[in-house]
């Protein structure tokens, strides 16, 4: 089995390597990430991170941040160039992120998930608790010792209050009812999403729980 391992990447880092790209979804997706993170956070406090097999080449990408208090890791953009999909190379980068985390003693994952991404997140056993102000998938969970291949295991053996710990208000705030603001179509994208995730879509257990509180 090939080895592989994490390179952090800066900014400059980042668009030396994405201009190796040659499929225009993947220079479009890695530059949006590019924007959007010089928009939001600072290349000097934390970046990309890259996954390299032994020939150093670059493989997949993540952005992805650890909170001030060290309570949460945040998933931003993840992507595979199109040459490289279907190799698992998204699952292996996010397990070494996560493996990471969780000798930072980091209690909490989040991220959103568009309805694209639905299907990778839901075989790794990730659940949503409702969509956010912009109609994507939220996710809010703790961090498994055993990092992502403890993801599965944990929502089997674990309740949805413990699931939830004291981040309710948190949550609800985040999901709360912003399926109601879809147009039409939006409306008929979700319905058909929500009926692919089955028990993987947990606003109703999430509703039940914050009115019994």
């Amino acid at each position: 089995m090939p080895l592989y391992h994490l390179e952090s990447l800066g900014r400059d880092a980042y668009i030396t390597s994405i201009s190796t790209l040659t499929d225009h979804e993947s220079i479009r997706f890695a530059d949006q990430s590019l924007a959007w993170w010089d928009r939001h956070f600072s290349w000097n406090a934390q970046g990309c991170a890259v996954l390299c097999n032994e020939k150093n080449e670059h493989l997949c990408y993540l952005f992805s941040k650890i909170d001030r208090y060290g309570e949460y890791i945040t998933l931003y953009n993840l992507f595979t160039p199109l040459i490289e999909q279907r190799k698992g190379y998204a699952t292996q980068i996010l397990r070494l992120i996560l493996a990471q985390a969780v000798e930072k003693h980091v209690r909490r994952i989040t991220f959103s998930s568009v309805s694209a991404s639905l299907d990778f997140y839901q075989l790794l056993g990730f659940i949503y608790w409702g969509v956010n102000d912009i109609g994507d998938f939220y996710c809010n969970l703790p961090l498994p010792k055993e990092g992502l291949d403890g993801i599965i295991a944990m929502i089997q053996d674990s309740d949805i209050q413990t699931l939830i710990g004291q981040n309710m208000e948190k949550i609800h705030t985040k999901v709360n009812a912003n399926e109601l603001k879809f147009t039409p179509a939006q409306t008929k994208v979700f319905e058909k999403d929500i009926l692919k995730l089955g028990k993987s879509y947990a606003r109703k257990e999430l509703k039940i729980l914050k009115e019994s509180s």
